[in-house]
């Protein structure tokens, strides 16, 4: 069996309200896409995900979300899933 971000992999759709605004805030891809060319390979320990999924053990894929209206941007962690 494989796991996978389950935003990536388009099994579910998630929308935030921006705090400062109230725009929608739109997904600007996987925070480890900003780090460098080489980013992606590496561990996905390194990107931070929420402290809650830390103390599980769980992994996580750290997405970055972006408010197009005021610019306020959140790191926001999905645990993965069973593909």
């Amino acid at each position: 069996m494989e796991i996978g971000c389950p935003l990536c992999n388009g099994l579910i759709d998630f929308s935030q309200p921006c705090p400062l605004c109230g725009s929608v805030m739109e997904d600007s891809g996987m925070l480890e896409d900003y780090y460098g060319p080489y980013s992606p390979y590496g561990k996905i320990e390194l990107y931070e995900p929420d402290k809650d999924l830390q103390t599980t053990g769980m992994i996580a894929c750290v997405h970055l979300f972006a408010c197009p209206e005021c610019g306020y941007d959140k790191r926001i962690s999905f645990p993965e899933v069973t593909l």
